[in-house]
């Protein structure tokens, strides 16, 4: 079969975009972090439980979980493929399953221990879900999220804005962490009197709201912000003041709060 030269041009026209879409994405999809992983989409929409008795099937191992807030994140490692993938769980669903860098997994790319790239923070943990490109930026934000994370002053000591940016933006994370790994805490100290309220976290909002009167707590505000409702209780027999955040009536978080006015 012969083609006219007005089709074939047609045809080199019309590939030529494909493929200029096709590394269009990929380069966007890379610079941002957002590389799924192709193998594991099935289990998006699965709950956490089945995720990770499918991941396990598959020969992948868990390596850490971190909570943020509602969201929670799980890093699995799998030594035959030597890849590292992270999904995001938000209301006991997985929302997204990405690749990660290996590193992210406590591994190197020569399938060791990584001790080049041990940070203590993950790609969740950046805005955009993805490392910097420049091992200098990783750093800076390393140290501002360590910073952070044990509760250390803000030190900003580079001079190249990147730099500056990065530490900043590595301190606001760390402090988010912090806030989530310690939002057990009552904020008092010495022997006060204290109770946990922890175990509210994944009843429906009457029950929620039931158990936190048998505890001695009374509903002071209510308000809503990004889409969750925010409940504030105080006790007044241990004078604490916690915050209650559902969606979807569920409460999915629990952490200390200032609006009480006491």
């Amino acid at each position: 079969m012969i083609l006219c030269p007005t089709l074939i041009i047609f045809l080199m026209k019309t590939s030529f975009t494909k493929i200029s879409l096709l590394l269009i994405f990929f380069t966007v999809a890379s610079a941002f972090g957002q590389i799924p992983a192709r193998d594991l989409q099935d289990i998006v929409g699965e709950r956490g439980s089945y995720a990770e008795m499918d991941l396990e099937k598959r020969g992948y191992v868990h390596i850490k979980t971190k909570k943020l807030g509602y969201d929670v994140y799980s890093n699995w490692w799998n030594t035959s493929k030597k890849k590292c993938v992270s999904y995001h769980l938000a209301d006991g669903r997985v929302r997204s399953v990405n690749e990660v860098p290996q590193f992210d997994c406590n591994k190197s790319s020569n399938s060791g221990y990584s001790y080049g790239n041990s940070y203590g923070h993950s790609s969740y943990h950046h805005s955009n879900n993805s490392h910097y490109d420049k091992k200098d930026q990783d750093m800076a934000f390393e140290r501002g999220h360590n910073d952070a994370l044990h509760n250390k002053s803000y030190h900003n000591i580079y001079g190249d804005q990147n730099l500056k940016n990065a530490y900043s933006n590595g301190y606001d994370s760390g402090v988010r962490q912090r806030k989530s790994n310690t939002s057990y805490h009552s904020g008092r100290g010495g022997y006060s009197p204290h109770t946990s309220v922890n175990d509210v976290v994944g009843l429906s909002v009457e029950g929620a709201i039931e158990k936190m009167a048998q505890k001695g707590f009374s509903k002071v505000d209510q308000y809503k912000h990004d889409g969750k409702t925010h409940r504030i209780f105080y006790n007044s027999k241990t004078r604490q003041c916690v915050d209650l955040r559902s969606m979807h009536g569920k409460v999915g978080h629990v952490e200390n709060s200032t609006r009480c006015n006491r």
